[in-house]
């Protein structure tokens, strides 16, 4: 028999992607009377409800409010209405393959595996997310994590959305609301050390669109920064260099910048030689990194020279606010 299976979905002014999400949730090729769809509101200011209503015209889709606004506290709210023995979580931005359920089912079975996910599949449809894609996917843009690059059956350390059976999440307890963002980093992590593995498979397909512009980048790179801080605190034993090279780079530019900009007198030392190279090597590297993507985006190369450096500067900024609420500086708002 098909075990039940509850989608759980955070949304928040979803407008421009509700409504293929949710045409992408009610054409499974699951039974349909062996899954429900759950979706949280954080209070949509926009067309998102009206369309979702639009398209969920036999009013499958149950919709929660949350006053809590966040993801984590989205998910929260729709795991304690749930009553799947599997939950599967998909975010706003996504959309799925028709077999998505079925695949999620049928590697649960075979793998006898609690957690599993698939690689997370880009939407690149306009000329600024081809070349966000491009950055998104290297290693030079955010470190190429495995749940974004992996093509083949591994174990992973996180996955972007996951789904679990229900057990693993009555044992490890509810979503952080505290993090406003990664927190399936932190659920993760704590799925691990509860003994779990989690299973990357690529068969189970799902896309998401990033962000549509810069400043939309940066926000949410900033915000991922502030919030790994945070999750670090919680979760030292997870620490990786890669995690603080950003904010020591930024380190590095700042007081390279400030160097150059101040006379004191230093004239051709080795200081200012060195603040010179510095920045010079790093927009070096800039431009090589958008020159090799030129025959895959063509004269589109040029978003990158702005792309990388937006994905640098904000995540090691945000990595660095939140560190400085260590010593007491007042918590970044959410």
């Amino acid at each position: 028999m098909n075990p039940f299976v509850s989608i759980v979905v955070p949304l928040l002014n979803e407008e421009a992607y509700v409504e293929r999400l949710c045409r992408s949730l009610l054409e499974q090729d699951y039974p349909h009377d062996r899954y429900e769809i759950l979706m949280a509101d954080g209070g949509s200011v926009d067309r998102t409800l009206e369309l979702l209503r639009r398209v969920d015209t036999d009013g499958r889709v149950r919709i929660l409010d949350n006053p809590g606004r966040t993801a984590p506290a989205a998910l929260n709210v729709t795991l304690r209405a749930a009553r799947g023995d599997i939950i599967t979580r998909i975010d706003g931005h996504s959309f799925v393959a028709p077999d998505y359920l079925s695949r999620i089912v049928s590697v649960m079975e075979e793998t006898q595996e609690s957690v599993v996910g698939g690689p997370v599949l880009m939407a690149a449809d306009t000329p600024f997310r081809r070349a966000l894609v491009q950055a998104l996917y290297s290693k030079v843009g955010v470190g190429s994590v495995p749940y974004r690059t992996l093509r083949r059956r591994a174990y992973v350390e996180s996955l972007q959305t996951g789904s679990f059976r229900r057990q693993v999440l009555d044992q490890v307890g509810p979503f952080d609301e505290s993090l406003a963002v990664v927190e399936d980093l932190d659920m993760n992590t704590r799925i691990r050390k509860a003994g779990y593995r989690l299973l990357l498979d690529p068969s189970i397909r799902f896309w998401y669109l990033p962000r549509p512009d810069l400043r939309a980048v940066w926000r949410q790179i900033f915000m991922v920064g502030v919030v790994k801080a945070r999750i670090l605190r919680k979760h030292p034993d997870i620490f990786k260099w890669k995690y603080v090279l950003p904010t020591l780079f930024v380190l590095g530019a700042l007081a390279s910048a400030i160097t150059l900009a101040i006379p004191i007198g230093l004239g051709g030392s080795l200081v200012v030689l060195a603040a010179k190279g510095f920045l010079g090597i790093y927009a070096l590297a800039v431009l090589v990194f958008a020159l090799s993507r030129l025959p895959k985006l063509g004269a589109n190369c040029a978003r990158l020279l702005a792309i990388l450096p937006t994905l640098h500067f904000g995540y090691g900024l945000g990595l660095l606010r939140g560190a400085l609420e260590m010593i007491g500086l007042p918590r970044y708002p959410q």
